[in-house]
């Protein structure tokens, strides 16, 4: 298998806080916007970035389509000196679909942007209303068609599912809409309150915010068998693509390849050591200021660690874990090193087909369940 490195680049910037999402995201003045671009500057100067052979490039948030044309400019022509960005296998640039128009486009052509991943959730206004978002079918379509005009054929929408009362006419409905708009992706997360968020805060009193596992699952398994019917197959827990448009970015984590990352909050995996860069903006602009790498948080993978990611990683996947790759990667047998597996194919749990081991798709909802009874003692 040919290895990828991959390049992340963090933007920790939204216009407002959505009330489910947990990731290191802010609003922020121009000013500390500013600081921040020239630090991420800074950081991939310092870093000497140019001397690697990259693969991809994914910028991502927070919400990097938040920042003011000068400063994506800004970004975009240093990262130009460093990297051959036209020669990247992929470029990835997240946005959400109000942020979109002509301008942007063409910057963002200029500099060789390949695929964008635009943040729809859903255009149920009932839904929409529910998570602070609001955007209008008409108005997506609207920003399709400049895409097209702009040269953009590569695009995946995100789509939210397990609102609270949410039925299968209702997501049905969600991706009849955006089916008809020709996406070459799309991605499904199902809402998850988590407990620092503001959703979050809100369980903890008493809401009742999302649906429950069980017609979450339901959900889940209607999707998966719809979106196929409609062309786009499941190649990870969460992903769906037409044929040859898969994310490779992403692909490069679940493959657990090695990635670099460039931002507060980012992580990079190389020669087997994982490294958090720090969530303090402030502290991460400083350090930069002064011609300093920011504080890291640095984790050696030992050999347990690494067996147990690569599984992790690989059953995301609809391939699911290489048994052969396995075994030249690590020099053990995979079955005698989780004997677990016995018991996951006898009940019908994962199959082995060829040189693959894989989540059977009933199961697929429980993936990290199955996951850990698989990398378990137990």
């Amino acid at each position: 298998m040919n290895k990828k490195l991959g390049l992340y680049i963090h933007i920790p910037f939204c216009n407002k806080v959505c009330p489910y999402c947990d990731f290191h995201k802010m609003v922020a003045s121009d000013n500390l916007k500013e600081k921040y671009i020239k630090a991420l500057i800074k950081e991939s100067k310092i870093k000497n970035i140019s001397k690697y052979d990259l693969s991809t490039l994914y910028i991502g948030g927070g919400t990097p389509s938040s920042l003011k044309m000068d400063l994506l400019e800004m970004l975009f022509s240093s990262l130009n000196e460093e990297i051959n960005l036209e020669k990247l296998e992929e470029f990835t640039f997240e946005c959400n679909p109000e942020d979109i128009h002509s301008d942007l486009l063409k910057l963002l052509k200029k500099y060789h942007v390949s695929r964008l991943s635009i943040g729809v959730q859903t255009l149920n206004k009932s839904f929409q209303h529910h998570i602070k978002r609001e955007f209008e079918y008409e108005k997506l379509s609207l920003v399709v068609k400049l895409l097209n005009e702009c040269g953009f054929k590569n695009y995946s929408f995100d789509l939210m599912y397990g609102f609270l009362n949410q039925t299968i006419s209702d997501i049905k409905l969600d991706i009849d809409k955006l089916v008809s708009l020709n996406p070459t992706h799309i991605s499904i997360y199902s809402l998850i309150v988590e407990d620092h968020t503001i959703f979050g805060k809100l369980k903890n009193d008493g809401h009742i915010l999302e649906s429950s596992d069980d017609d979450q699952a339901k959900l889940y398994l209607f999707i998966i068998d719809y979106l196929e019917k409609l062309g786009y197959y499941q190649y990870e827990t969460s992903n769906f693509s037409k044929k040859g448009y898969e994310s490779i970015h992403n692909l490069i984590y679940w493959d657990h390849d090695e990635y670099l990352c460039l931002g507060s909050g980012a992580s990079s995996f190389i020669d087997d050591v994982r490294s958090v860069t720090t969530t303090h903006i402030h502290e991460y602009i400083d350090s930069l200021i002064n011609n300093k790498l920011p504080n890291v948080d640095l984790e050696l993978l030992d050999f347990e660690d690494l067996t147990d990611e690569f599984v992790m990683m690989a059953l995301r996947k609809n391939e699911g874990v290489d048994i052969k790759l396995f075994e030249e990667e690590f020099g053990v047998d995979i079955f005698e090193y989780y004997p677990n597996i016995n018991y996951l194919l006898e009940n019908n749990i994962i199959e082995e087909r060829g040189k693959f081991l894989f989540i059977k798709k009933e199961f697929r909802y429980v993936a990290n369940s199955v996951i850990v009874k698989f990398i378990s003692d137990f």
